[in-house]
């Protein structure tokens, strides 16, 4: 597991390395995720290589959340009149996040399905009264596009 948090270790400095260097406005720790992943897409890091210890560092991530949150505690007082804004941005900023991702996540899902859809077997079955069980919907026609759903998976 040391050779694994070596193999992190050296990658974070080469980022931290490269932005100090180069002077660029990108923290050196992006710039280390970012040459891990690239590692990782090209195959110069295989997975296995540090698949343990990052299994480790994502179950122990609240613990090193500890000192930032003690760190905010310590500057309480410049935070006091603040603190209605902060809870503010907070909310707001977390909905924003949530919808984005979950308007992301259903982009995604639609271009990968790219499915044609059959305008003539909608239309045939609209004005059949005998499939519609009272809800509005015409659940021969929901039926036929999950059978079509599960062909695809």
């Amino acid at each position: 597991m040391l050779k694994q948090f070596s193999i992190i270790l050296i990658i974070y400095f080469l980022g931290d390395l490269m932005q100090k260097a180069l002077g660029l406005p990108i923290p050196g720790n992006v710039l280390g995720m970012l040459i891990l992943f690239f590692s990782l897409y090209t195959g110069v890091v295989k997975l296995d290589m540090i698949d343990k210890v990052s299994d480790f560092l994502l179950e122990n991530m609240a613990f090193f959340f500890l000192p930032a949150g003690a760190s905010l505690i310590t500057c309480f007082a410049l935070l006091e009149g603040k603190l209605t804004a902060i809870l503010a941005v907070s909310l707001i900023s977390t909905f924003v996040i949530l919808a984005v991702t979950g308007l992301t996540v259903e982009l995604i899902q639609r271009f990968f399905r790219k499915k044609p859809v059959k305008i003539a077997s909608c239309i045939e079955n609209k004005g059949d009264k005998a499939n519609n069980n009272g809800s509005g919907r015409n659940t021969k026609n929901v039926h036929a596009r999950e059978n079509r759903r599960e062909e695809v998976i």
